[in-house]
């Protein structure tokens, strides 16, 4: 991957990341919740949902300017690593959620179970996966630019 690939998805994940972490502060503030299509602004913690989105995505668009490739490459592995956080987070709410069942209930019948598992989701959710493709492209060039791996092989 080039350099200017690198930006360009960077760029990407950058805006991808920020409008998000923006829209999720605006909607905690106002104490508002909004779906928009599978997407859901609002719920438990949407300010520091928000923060933490905010954050990576500014990280992401800092990584731009690096002159370094390792501290580029590092930033962005690092506003990943806060999506996977938050997302994480989001994902094993909803599995643990889906467990339990109403008001007396333990276990959640099948169908309660399963209807924990449809959108609209937060944001971070639906960025999971693009930052873990992100990460993995990374990784991958970081391999190949790796000296002491082209020596061993």
């Amino acid at each position: 991957m080039n350099r200017k690939t690198l930006d360009a998805l960077l760029v990407l994940m950058g805006l991808g990341t920020l409008v998000p972490g923006l829209l999720e502060i605006l909607f905690s503030l106002t104490g508002e919740a909004y779906t928009f299509g599978k997407l859901n602004f609002g719920g438990e913690f949407t300010l520091w949902r928000g923060l933490i989105l905010l954050s990576a995505g500014v990280l992401y668009l800092v990584a731009i300017n690096q002159s370094n490739p390792v501290e580029k490459r590092g930033q962005a592995v690092l506003a990943s690593s806060m999506i996977w956080i938050v997302g994480g987070i989001e994902i094993l709410s909803t599995v643990l959620n889906s467990i339990t069942g109403p008001e007396g209930a333990w276990i959640s019948t099948i169908e309660g179970f399963i209807g924990h598992y449809t959108a609209p989701f937060p944001p971070s959710v639906f960025l999971l996966p693009l930052s873990i493709l992100l990460a993995v492209a990374i990784s991958s060039e970081e391999e190949k630019n790796d000296p002491e791996r082209q020596n061993i092989e």
